[in-house]
């Protein structure tokens, strides 16, 4: 059963801002600790997959695929209904219920479907309510990925953060040994091998190119950080031009075509920060080659005087 939103000083207030609010209330009361953005979407995304599954319930809830699981197009949402005060420990924002907000502003809405909701926030949050970023996101990707390539991406990219400390560790072998960099090279097959050509078609050239790349600067002993850095930088082209289009739900229409006007330029940007990064590493190699040449003939002079003396 869907409902009207009810329009009043706070504007329009539906099922969705329903369950946002809930989130908010829900987080508020289980440990009284701030909730920042992205566990609140993600939080949101998972209440909806409940309400889906659990309850054959559609809130309309606008959600789409970026990165490494479903968040919330908060663009389209009425987000009275939320709090957000600068956050005290990151560079983003805590997300709170919004004090002028109460149960009242939603009596509009189908007594059912406000306890369908009720009921999947309540478990979603017992569930996951006090995870972090990083436990909520490899549980979307890991548990409700579309395809096994966003899988295999993700892990490569967990692997990586594992060492990512600083930019100062410059090889991986320095502090970790060959078989990890051996490591490496099988993450990059398995996403060479999932990659889903046909279903992923305008980016695939990009992807060949960028999968070249980074074996390249893997081969040079790039560090983590750095090859890390270069995988996210994929990720999020392949989010903006591919999974947000291909895996959404409630988006609306205007904000498709807002998407599709960024795509090109987007894909061309992607295409030209590869192609830079993957001229640096070439020249590198090229100098490298050129040392090692230089240094040999040395070595060759070096021991050409010593048998003449």
């Amino acid at each position: 059963m869907s409902a009207e939103a009810n329009s009043d000083e706070f504007g329009e207030l539906g099922p969705p801002e329903y369950l946002l609010y809930h989130v908010l209330l829900a987080r508020d009361k289980q440990d009284n600790k701030e909730t920042g953005r992205t566990n609140t979407h993600k939080l949101c995304v998972l209440v909806d997959r409940e309400l889906r599954s659990e309850y054959n319930r559609d809130v309309l809830l606008p959600t789409y695929w970026y990165k490494y699981g479903k968040t919330l197009s908060e663009a389209d949402l009425n987000t009275s209904v939320a709090h957000r005060p600068r956050s005290d420990k990151t560079f983003g924002y805590s997300y709170y219920p919004a004090d002028q907000i109460s149960e009242t502003d939603f009596d509009h809405l189908d007594a059912d479907l406000k306890d369908d909701v009720f009921r999947a926030v309540q478990d979603v949050i017992g569930k996951h309510g006090d995870k972090t970023v990083d436990e909520l996101e490899e549980y979307q990707y890991k548990n409700f990925r579309p395809d096994d390539f966003i899988e295999a991406y993700g892990d490569l990219r967990w692997y990586l953060a594992q060492f990512a400390i600083d930019d100062e560790q410059r090889t991986l072998t320095k502090f970790l040994g060959s078989k990890q960099k051996s490591v490496i090279e099988d993450h990059l097959d398995r996403m060479l091998g999932t990659f889903p050509s046909d279903e992923y078609q305008e980016i695939h050239y990009t992807y060949l190119e960028w999968d070249d790349t980074i074996r390249l600067l893997h081969e040079q002993g790039h560090s983590p950080r750095s090859l890390l850095e270069f995988t996210e930088l994929f990720i999020e082209g392949l989010a903006k031009t591919v999974l947000r289009f291909k895996h959404n739900d409630n988006i609306p229409d205007e904000r498709l075509v807002e998407w599709q006007e960024d795509k090109e330029d987007t894909l061309h940007e992607l295409g030209d920060r590869i192609q830079r990064k993957r001229q640096d590493a070439l020249q590198h190699r090229e100098e490298s080659g050129m040392m090692d040449r230089l240094a040999d003939s040395y070595n060759e002079t070096i021991l050409d005087e010593i048998n003449d003396h």
